[in-house]
């Protein structure tokens, strides 16, 4: 299952986005995921919380399909 490799990268960029940023804690990560990417959206978010800690422990993923291939980070949200 490449959705548990695909959380943890995700995972890492989370955590350098809120260094960059300051922030201590993240609440919540938005990520867009296309129908067309291959990555089946529920095993992804079961991946992400299964594997989320340090400053993304209690974050939330907010995963939006889109058209096409598209597989990115949105956005973050913290403190």
């Amino acid at each position: 299952m490449h959705e548990v490799a695909i959380a943890q990268a995700l995972l890492t960029e989370v955590t350098a986005a809120a260094s960059r940023h300051g922030l201590k804690n993240v609440s919540a990560v938005g990520i867009c995921v296309g129908h067309n990417s291959g990555v089946a959206a529920e095993a992804l978010m079961q991946a992400f919380e299964i594997l989320r800690e340090g400053c993304a422990g209690g974050a939330v993923l907010d995963l939006r399909t889109t058209e096409g291939a598209d597989l990115r980070m949105e956005w973050l949200e913290g403190e």
